[in-house]
């Protein structure tokens, strides 16, 4: 039903399909084994129309920043920015801009890719070029994540990835964080608890729904329990932060590693860099990665 170029990379029992034209999103990642076809991510349909298509499907870069920025505004070196909100989010902004991106594939092989993105300060008021490398192997997939600003003045920024992976009956998540951040009603944090109840996963409980939550103090590696096989998440340093989305209304399950608390550009001073938040000097570069196993 839509049309868009699909670069399909694939080694041994793996294959995945990238369009670069839409956000740089992986449409599917599957593995096809001797226990037959497994979706890992869920895969973007296409017998519906793009905007819907990929609305809950696939995995996509968070960049500039993860999540909420309470209503689109914050201060930098003295100045308000002022950010378009989303209608995921209004009023808020949510997820920067490289989602809603086109991506230009700079190469590729059967079994890897690198899409880049480069962003002239139109919206997120700082001019930046961002790397995304995709590489398939006998242990899965590895994504790599970077980003450097190209203007004469530092930038803020986050880093992150929003995989989509399918949620089972009985799927079971086990992880292990520190902090669970304290939400308001539209999702930004007004503090933090020691994790308790649906909120913990330690010991690998059956998903609650109606999670979009947030973490800090997290271990960098999730696992997703199903009836028959397991999904390892793993994470670079840099995304020792989670959020882990769980609906009501869809059979999914967000497992994203991110750099950053919700909304940390507006904390100030030393509570914005605990939460993660950078500010880059001119060509300096952010760089994070997350690895997506069968085990």
């Amino acid at each position: 039903m839509y049309e868009t170029t699909i670069e399909t990379l694939s080694h041994g029992p793996w294959t995945m399909a990238i369009a670069p034209a839409v956000g740089g999103r992986i449409f599917s990642l599957a593995h096809d084994g001797r226990d037959g076809h497994r979706d890992i991510l869920r895969p973007v349909p296409s017998d519906e129309p793009i905007a819907a298509a990929i609305r809950n499907a696939g995995c996509y870069p968070l960049v500039p920043f993860s999540n909420r920025i309470e209503n689109g505004r914050f201060q930098a070196d003295g100045r308000t920015v002022a950010l378009l909100a989303h209608p995921l989010a209004a009023p808020h902004a949510i997820h920067g801009n490289g989602w809603l991106a086109t991506w230009t594939l700079l190469d590729r092989n059967d079994h890897s890719a690198t899409l880049q993105f480069a962003h002239d300060g139109s919206d997120w008021p700082w001019p930046f070029e961002a790397q995304q490398q995709f590489a398939l192997d006998d242990d899965g997939l590895t994504i790599s994540l970077s980003v450097t600003p190209t203007g004469p003045e530092p930038m803020p920024c986050g880093l992150g990835f929003h995989p989509y992976f399918p949620r089972l009956p009985g799927t079971r998540l086990e992880t292990l964080a520190t902090q669970h951040w304290i939400l308001r009603p539209d999702c930004i944090p007004v503090g933090s608890e020691i994790p308790q109840g649906k909120f913990a996963f330690a010991g690998g409980p059956v998903l609650s729904t109606g999670l979009d939550d947030g973490y800090s103090g997290w271990n960098r590696e999730a696992l997703l329990h199903y009836d028959d096989y397991s999904v390892r998440l793993t994470a670079s340093a840099a995304l020792d932060k989670l959020v882990v989305y769980s609906p009501d209304a869809f059979p999914l399950v967000c497992v994203e590693p991110v750099s950053h608390v919700t909304n940390a550009v507006n904390l100030s001073g030393a509570a914005q860099a605990e939460a993660g938040w950078r500010v880059l000097a001119p060509g300096q570069s952010c760089q994070a990665w997350m690895h997506i196993a069968l085990v």
